[in-house]
């Protein structure tokens, strides 16, 4: 993978799932995809994808604008931010690490400060 497909890769996986496009997303994702994130940990593409939906579905994603992608040969970085209808604008970064042109591993980090207010009271 070239640098400028790894970033290319990344831009068109966030572009897919933030537009609700789960099954063109699914077919950059390695089978043995591991997820990190503020809020949890998945093993797995089908866990991995279930994650993605249901915090589309949590947050009401309405848009999302990619802010940066850049990449090497096996990683890329990207940084977007999450337009949505119960949290306002979320702004996150993901570090995505490929294997044979896939994601093997996501994370992401982004201020969960909001969500974790919600999600307490």
């Amino acid at each position: 993978m070239t640098q400028q497909s790894a970033a290319a890769t990344a831009r068109t996986f966030s572009d897919a799932w933030t537009s609700g496009d789960f099954e063109t997303a699914a077919n950059v994702v390695a089978e043995d995809v591991v997820f990190d994130g503020p809020l949890g940990h998945t093993d797995g593409k089908a866990a991995y994808i279930e994650g993605l939906k249901g915090l589309s579905r949590f947050v009401g994603l309405t848009s999302a604008n990619i802010l940066a992608a850049y990449g090497d040969d096996t990683q890329a970085l990207i940084m977007y931010e999450l337009v949505t209808s119960n949290f306002g604008n979320l702004l996150c970064a993901k570090l995505l690490t490929f294997r044979e042109g896939k994601i093997a591993r996501d994370r992401l980090t982004f201020d969960s400060y909001t969500v974790r207010q919600v999600q307490a009271t």
